[in-house]
């Protein structure tokens, strides 16, 4: 399909853990549990607030990181993080840690923040969701990925006031 080939030559190169960090922080933005009144829906993650997620289960995963070091990640000044550090930092954008070390891995989960971006533009239901992607050979985990990321997206949106209504199409 052209449309396939196209969308997938769109997608940026993630070679290196700091791009894939990046395109993170780039694609997932805070739900609106995670706003304060004052924020501005549909901002970027900071440094702090992913490193405060991480640092809110320390207690259980025993895993702790500071926002300093989550940037030089991302500027790929610091290379070569712990293993604890890369499924921490997965688990708080909701992803597999397979992301940050396979590239098939990053690859799909591309295709599928792509994919969630386009349902979401077209208003699909969660059932006709779930529906498309067992079509499509997505496992019931990666599915259950993709409704996440779909209710995080709708959650950004109405608390921006925006909306994807039959009425309101965009």
């Amino acid at each position: 399909m052209v449309d396939d080939r196209r969308a997938e030559q769109e997608l940026p190169s993630l070679d290196t853990l700091a791009a894939r960090l990046e395109y993170l922080f780039d694609r997932i933005r805070p739900t609106p549990e995670e706003l304060g009144e004052s924020d501005e829906p549909g901002r970027r993650y900071t440094n702090k607030e992913i490193a405060d997620k991480i640092n809110a289960t320390a207690a259980e995963t025993g895993v702790s990181i500071s926002a300093a070091y989550i940037g030089e990640l991302r500027r790929g000044v610091a290379r070569d993080p712990r293993t604890s550090h890369v499924r921490a930092l997965a688990s708080a954008f909701g992803v597999s840690s397979g992301y940050f070390v396979d590239d098939a891995a990053a690859r799909r989960i591309q295709e599928q923040i792509t994919l969630l971006r386009e349902l979401r533009r077209m208003d699909v239901k969660q059932v006709a969701l779930r529906q498309v992607l067992a079509d499509n050979g997505l496992s019931a985990g990666d599915t259950h990925l993709v409704e996440q990321m779909v209710a995080r997206l709708r959650a950004v949106a109405d608390a921006g006031g925006t909306s994807t209504t039959p009425d309101n199409r965009r």
